[in-house]
């Protein structure tokens, strides 16, 4: 049986942080309007998968380890960096606002990293490391229960469905022949 490493959710977020730098970079650099819907797409949903990471474990487990101004100016800029994506889904590479709306993008998440790096990641590498690797650890946990839920409610729908088949069948019956049961 293999060993399992651990994986260290702090490390995992400065991973985020160089693969969007990496498809900013892609972005920039291509001219095909095809590669840059798809890199857009890409992007869009790495920081949307991020920024959830960060708002439901991380931010929660730097409460009270941080500023509260540099936890709040966090979330006004997930709020910003969220209307640039959403513009940008709801848009193409035709429009001509496309590659600015990128661009702000970009910079508004070069703006937010640099800050992460001073202010919160330092803080959490010393002082929150556990807290979020506990709440990372639920977070699988709860996917692999909600698995595992998902199979028990689809064997609970069989049952009741075949008992719903069984129960039209005796009514059916009945409707026939009222002699039986």
């Amino acid at each position: 049986m293999a060993a399992t490493k651990k994986m260290d959710a702090v490390a995992l977020l400065k991973a985020d942080h160089r693969k969007v730098e990496d498809l900013f970079k892609k972005f920039t650099k291509t001219r095909d309007s095809r590669t840059k819907q798809s890199l857009a797409k890409e992007i869009c949903t790495e920081l949307t998968v991020h920024a959830t990471i960060e708002e439901e474990i991380f931010y929660p487990a730097c409460n009270g380890k941080v500023e509260d101004d540099l936890q709040h100016e966090s979330y006004v800029e997930h709020d910003g960096a969220k209307v640039l994506i959403a513009e940008l889904e709801a848009s193409s590479p035709d429009n001509e606002f496309y590659d600015a709306k990128m661009t702000a993008l970009c910079e508004q998440i070069k703006h937010h990293v640099k800050e992460e790096a001073v202010g919160r990641v330092d803080t959490m590498q010393r002082d929150t490391r556990a807290t979020v690797e506990r709440a990372a650890n639920a977070a699988r946990k709860a996917a692999s229960y909600a698995s595992l839920w998902t199979g028990f409610s689809l064997l609970f729908g069989l049952i009741v469905a075949i008992f719903a088949a069984v129960s039209a069948r005796i009514e059916d019956d009945r409707e026939m022949d009222p002699t039986r049961l």
